[in-house]
């Protein structure tokens, strides 16, 4: 990518895969692996992302 420029809009995907907190790890995998995803939010109940004690995400 040296020499070229990118927006973030020309890399990302506007289709956001998530998954709940209770997902198995069997399942994770496979919707990160089917869709070459490399990161997937945890969603609570009501749709927001989770947070960790130290309130990072």
């Amino acid at each position: 990518m040296t020499g070229s420029h990118h927006q973030v809009g020309d890399m990302m995907t506007r289709a956001v895969v998530s998954v709940g907190r209770e997902a198995l790890f069997k399942d994770i995998v496979q919707h990160m692996d089917g869709g070459r995803i490399s990161a997937l939010p945890v969603l609570e109940g009501d749709g927001w992302p989770r947070r960790t004690p130290d309130g990072e995400p």
